[in-house]
């Protein structure tokens, strides 16, 4: 992720996150991540045009037992902390017909040129974003 995000510096760049969570739900596992081939970036902006099929991910989870968890993207410059778009995005993310989770996951990366500045995964609970540690 971090030389995704480096190679689409001073622009966003993201994706999806790939696991499961555990059989008591009490705990994550990330998998993988896809990085997304059509999407539209700038400094401060990242939306991703392509949609991966429900038959890709169903494959995916018939084949490996992992499924969709949430997004991850780049914040160049700028805090390893979600804004007002980010937030709205997750709970979209969360209300929609076909997303099996409710509780959504959001990584994101603060990068410079050369440099991974900071991380922080945040979970969608409750209508909020509260940091997963």
């Amino acid at each position: 992720m971090e030389i995704l995000g480096k190679k689409y510096y001073p622009n966003e760049f993201g994706g999806f996150l790939i696991g499961k969570y555990s059989d008591n739900l009490q705990s994550l596992e990330i998998c993988d991540f896809i990085a997304v081939e059509d999407f539209i970036s700038t400094p401060i902006e990242f939306i991703r045009q392509s949609h991966l099929t429900n038959d890709f991910f169903k494959q995916l989870y018939s084949e490996h037992k992992i499924y969709y968890i949430g997004e991850w993207h780049t914040h160049p410059n700028g805090p390893a902390f979600y804004s007002q778009t980010d937030f709205q995005a997750m709970i979209d993310i969360a209300e929609h017909k076909d997303v099996q989770i409710k509780n959504p996951i959001l990584f994101i990366l603060s990068i410079t040129k050369e440099h991974l500045l900071d991380f922080n995964f945040f979970i969608l609970d409750n209508n909020k974003l509260e940091i997963y540690e």
